[in-house]
């Protein structure tokens, strides 16, 4: 069985978690100590950049509100 390719990142307090989705990427939003949770705890997107983008976007609503 093929593994899953993931990758991580951190933004502004927030862990951005990359899993190869059939047929693109899902991105999950895990917020860091002390910071709200967002609407939504993922998105999805045909690249990861576009799901890393998507997802970065999520986090700086959520701070911006």
């Amino acid at each position: 069985m093929p593994q899953a390719s993931t990758s991580d990142i951190e933004y502004r307090g927030y862990t951005l978690i990359a899993v190869e989705h059939s047929p693109g990427w899902r991105v999950h939003i895990y917020p860091g100590q002390g910071r709200l949770h967002t609407d939504h705890d993922f998105v999805l997107a045909p690249t990861k950049e576009e799901a890393f983008a998507k997802a970065r976007l999520t986090v700086d609503h959520q701070l911006s509100s």
